[in-house]
């Protein structure tokens, strides 16, 4: 359970407050903020500012419980006093032994695990960031909607808890056999996920069909990215939706009616589309076709940067992140030093704005073509405030390929790391990032993994270790 669930900043000329709202399952630490209990908190605080302001100069931390002050500490002393981990701070967190595998980095099994490389070394008694395959370490349990295999498990008796099949748990976590090992991870689809999917009828239906099978058929291509009004009715729309379905798949037949062929592939669909992000709000969250952020999540500290748009109205596309509007504008004022004409076109972007923008494509050009130039809903950067499109006047101010070749699209591909930004989908990488090209497109991931990602020409994916 997490200690902290919401924080705001405020920027002063010497830096950032952070503002840390404590859990109140968590009322106990309001009352033992000292000792132990104390050195528990400051190190959980330090991990939290890792993971989410590695670039932000934090100088004091306040901690609240709803609108009572509960603690003010300067960051100074965070620092000093969450460099070591207390045998008593162990016991109150729950660990189990990770074996490293081949292609393991501290990275790549902090991001796993929803911790920082900091915390992990801390934990192992670990000098250094080297690692060895076979070696056992320390991890937090494990994500939420995953589940760790213990003695005497097994597919039926994992799936049976979830309200799943076997077929279906073997799919959603890609398994070509029965085979499970104690210790071992499995993605649990989200509730509504599964409920989706268990709904789905058995039978044919077709124009004409009613009641709430159909709306269940319906809800599934609703889920899967489809923009239907799920009125149980089985008309000429949900034909051409299902005739389009069909169209993805060589073993289908695309005649617009929906029976156990039709039924099988869909449910797979579901539970192959995407993972959701058990850590929308890291730094480093991984969004792409695979990896979705959950429908309700907005992000916190929500602001307007200070930095130049091609129009001055308000719109909710011109806020972004705090920490990530905090960098843009770093990165406009050195562009401004430079004599670079760039303005921010289009920052957050909501799940349901998404939706309607994605199910507009769906409707003009089928769900294929629609899925190569725009995101499902939960697919977007956007949604996390990270991301925003840059545009210029070279380019009368559009989005296109072609401001990758000028002035102001070269200058932003060789600075925009340096403020914690990368170009999210370069060249030559459509076949990992799975969109085109887009010169425009800057996402924040803090300046450590940005410097590493642009000297390495990787990309965001390539950077985690997953596709």
């Amino acid at each position: 359970m997490n200690l902290f669930i919401g924080h705001t900043i405020t920027r002063n000329k010497d830096g950032f407050m952070l503002v840390l709202y404590l859990n109140p399952q968590h009322t106990e630490f309001a009352d033992e903020l000292s000792g132990i209990g104390k050195r528990y908190v400051e190190q959980t605080i330090k991990d939290y500012i890792v993971s989410n302001f590695p670039n932000l100069k934090i100088k004091s931390v306040n901690i609240m419980l709803g609108s009572l002050l509960i603690a003010t500490l300067p960051f100074s002393s965070i620092n000093a006093a969450a460099d070591t981990t207390s045998s008593h701070q162990l016991q109150l967190e729950q660990f189990y032994e990770y074996t490293v595998k081949s292609g393991d980095s501290l990275f790549k099994i902090a991001n796993e695990f929803e911790t920082t490389i900091a915390r992990l070394m801390s934990i192992n008694g670990l000098s250094g960031d080297l690692i060895y395959v076979g070696q056992q370490l320390k991890v937090p349990s494990p994500q939420p909607n995953t589940y760790l295999v213990r003695a005497g498990d097994t597919l039926f008796i994992i799936a049976n808890q979830f309200g799943l099949t076997v077929h279906q748990l073997k799919t959603y976590n890609e398994l070509d056999n029965d085979m499970i090992y104690v210790g071992q991870i499995l993605r649990i689809p989200i509730k509504k996920l599964i409920e989706t999917v268990n709904r789905l009828p058995d039978g044919v239906f077709h124009v004409g069909s009613k009641g709430e099978s159909v709306r269940g058929i319906q809800k599934g291509l609703n889920t899967f990215g489809y923009d239907l009004e799920d009125d149980g009715i089985y008309g000429p729309i949900t034909q051409s939706v299902i005739f389009d379905f069909q169209s993805q798949y060589n073993n289908l037949t695309n005649d617009g009616v929906y029976g156990p062929n039709t039924k099988r592939y869909l449910q797979n669909a579901l539970l192959t589309d995407h993972i959701v992000a058990p850590n929308p709000a890291s730094t480093l969250v991984l969004i792409n076709k695979k990896h979705s952020l959950p429908s309700d999540y907005i992000p916190d500290n929500l602001v307007v940067p200070n930095v130049s748009f091609p129009f001055e109205e308000y719109n909710p596309k011109k806020l972004m992140r705090q920490d990530a509007a905090w960098a843009i504008e770093q990165l406009f004022q050195k562009a401004d030093q430079d004599n670079i004409s760039l303005y921010a076109l289009s920052g957050y972007r909501s799940y349901n704005r998404q939706k309607a923008i994605f199910g507009s494509n769906v409707k003009a050009h089928g769900m294929a073509a629609a899925n190569q130039t725009s995101a499902k809903p939960g697919e977007s950067e956007h949604q996390t405030g990270l991301a925003m499109d840059l545009t210029s006047p070279s380019v009368n101010f559009q989005l296109s390929q072609y401001f990758g070749q000028t002035r102001e699209g070269s200058w932003l591909r060789q600075n925009a790391p340096d403020f914690g930004f990368i170009i999210r989908y370069p060249i030559g990488k459509e076949e990992i990032t799975g969109y085109q090209y887009e010169p425009w497109h800057i996402r924040y991931v803090g300046t450590p993994a940005a410097l590493d990602i642009s000297h390495n020409n990787l990309t965001l994916e390539e950077y985690l270790g997953v596709h």
